[in-house]
């Protein structure tokens, strides 16, 4: 079940994301990028950093939160690199699914909450976004994760 997101519009999500790592730094701008959505997502949405404490998001710039960022990134670069095999994404997708489905008080306002600022920050960091391509594959990307959740 593709979600209005085309062979066109995987190809521009991928080739603009693999822009945003070209640097050989990589681990650490996916990092601070998390950290950026993570702690974005506290700040308006309160409720959410108690979800985070476990991760420490009170030290934002400390190890275990760090790496949670890491993980966050991670997945979904992994979801983007994915796009072009539906069967492997979707598979991906459900175990995510699982995993927050797993945690109290994941919502999928949360995820919709997300979805916003992921798209706020890429258009700041990448010159030729294109919000459509974006939306469209995201949609059905975060809309998987969210899935298995409440409201």
């Amino acid at each position: 079940h593709q979600f209005c997101c085309s062979a066109e519009d995987r190809n521009i999500v991928q080739k603009q994301w693999s822009v945003l790592w070209g640097d050989t730094e990589s681990s650490k701008v996916k990092i601070a990028f998390g950290r950026l959505i993570l702690t974005k997502l506290a700040k308006e949405i309160p409720e959410v950093k108690e979800l985070f404490n476990k991760v420490d998001i009170d030290n934002p710039e400390g190890g275990p939160f760090s790496a949670h960022c890491l993980r966050i990134l991670n997945a979904l670069d992994m979801s983007i690199n994915l796009m072009d095999d539906p069967e492997a994404l979707d598979s991906a997708l459900d175990h995510l699914a699982d995993q927050h489905h797993d945690r109290p008080g994941v919502k999928k306002a949360h995820f919709k909450k997300i979805a916003e600022i992921l798209h706020t920050g890429l258009q700041q960091v990448l010159d030729d976004y294109n919000a459509l391509s974006w939306k469209s594959c995201f949609k059905g990307i975060l809309g998987k994760i969210a899935s298995k959740l409440q409201g």
